[in-house]
Order: C-alpha cells, then sequence, then structure tokens
C-alpha cells in the first residue's frame, strides 16, 4: 500500500535510481540529416514497389500507365499528401496520450519537419516504441483497407500515393526505434522535438554512498 511516505509516482515521472545514457538529436550532426533522407529515398522506393503493387492487386487499378494526371490529380495529390503528414503527427500524439501523456504539436522551419512530442515525460521503453511506429502501421493499414473498399476507381491511385509517403517519411521514427531497442525493456525514454533521451536503471554497484558517522563506535556506513 502506497504511504505519504512512499507516494505513488507521478504519471510520466522518471523513477529513482535512473540516469540518462543517451540524448539523441537527428538534428545534432549534419551527417544524421543527410543519411536519413538517402535511407529515406530508398524506402520511398521500395514502398513505391510495394504500396504499386498492391493498388494494382487489390484495388484493381490499372497497370498500363494510362492514368491521367491533370490539374484536378495533382491538387487532390498535394492535398492527399498534406493530410497524410498531419495525420501521422496526430497518430503520434493520440498513441501518447493513451500513454497519459499530453502532446504538443509545430514544425521545425529549418528541415521543414512537423512533430509532436511531450517534454519531459518519461515512457517505458516498450511503449515508446508502439508511439514510434503507430503511424506507419495504422495509416498503412487504413491505405489498404481503403484500397480494397474503392477498389476500381481513381481513389486507389491516391491511396497508394498517401501509403508512400507515409511508409517512407517514417524513415525517422524506424530509426529511433531501432536505437531504442538496444536499451533494456526497463529504460524509459522522453520524446523531444527532432530526438530522444533515454535513462536506464543505475546499477547498485555505481551508486555513490554517503558515509556518516555511527554514533557508537564513531566507524563510517553507507547510507543508502
Amino acid at each position: 500500500m502506497q504511504t505519504a511516505i512512499d507516494p505513488i509516482p507521478a504519471a510520466g515521472a522518471l523513477p529513482e535510481n535512473y540516469q540518462e545514457v543517451l540524448s539523441w538529436k537527428v538534428t545534432g550532426k549534419p551527417m544524421r540529416v543527410v543519411a536519413l533522407n538517402i535511407v529515406g529515398v530508398i524506402l520511398f522506393v521500395i514502398f513505391g514497389m510495394i504500396f504499386s503493387s498492391l493498388a494494382i492487386r487489390l484495388g484493381k487499378m490499372s497497370s498500363e500507365g494510362n492514368f491521367r494526371l491533370g490539374l484536378s490529380e495533382m491538387g487532390l495529390a498535394v492535398a492527399g499528401i498534406v493530410v497524410t503528414l498531419i495525420l501521422h503527427e496526430l497518430t503520434h500524439g493520440l498513441t501518447m496520450q493513451i500513454f497519459g501523456a499530453s502532446p504538443k504539436y509545430g514544425i521545425i522551419w529549418k528541415g521543414l519537419m512537423l512533430y509532436a512530442t511531450s517534454p519531459g515525460y518519461a515512457y517505458r521503453r516498450n511503449n515508446y516504441v508502439v508511439i514510434s511506429l503507430a503511424p506507419f502501421v495504422f495509416i498503412s493499414a487504413l491505405v489498404i483497407l481503403g484500397m480494397w473498399v474503392l477498389q476500381g476507381t481513381a481513389w486507389v491511385a491516391l491511396l497508394a500515393i498517401c501509403g508512400i509517403v507515409n511508409a517512407s517519411g517514417a524513415v525517422g521514427d524506424m530509426w529511433i526505434t531501432m536505437i531504442v531497442l538496444r536499451y533494456a525493456a526497463t529504460a524509459y525514454v522522453m520524446d523531444e522535438r527532432d530526438g530522444i533521451r533515454v535513462f536506464s536503471l543505475t546499477p547498485p554497484a555505481t551508486l555513490a554512498p554517503h558515509c556518516v558517522r555511527c554514533s557508537a563506535g564513531g566507524a563510517g556506513v553507507p547510507k543508502q
């Protein structure tokens, strides 16, 4: 039973005896941004083939390449991409809310990156992995379902574009997930606008004991 001496920790609070072991920002090093863009292009090609194949097979879209691309179609494509990017961040934020946080949204103009974050809120490692991958999984599933429901229509092509943009745009989420999974499941993660901070349980041997004088014999005893 929790008492006044042993209070219930606040939601999102970092437990005692945890120390920061990593502070990682995608904008921390220029080469990270370059590498992220290169991998993003590779994923764009890969997911382009995957969603195009799904559009043809599942969505009954013509494979003859006779899709008309006029001003109205281009406008819909741009609108679809914008909606996809916004929905991506909203999915991050809604998943953060499920785990008790109050997300904040914004844009980093330097890199033209949208973000959803919850400053100072500590998540269990596995919960943070769910937050990171939620948009990739949820929106991809939504796109595939939409292709099946709207098969044989021009909307399938638009859904394929949205699926490609979302999946390849999740490159940063995938990268951060791989970093986070290097740490034990007991680790905690704090999200930042353009990166993360990871906290691990401090081993007892590394804790610096404070010595107090024993009133009887004057011998030093460790205070835990």
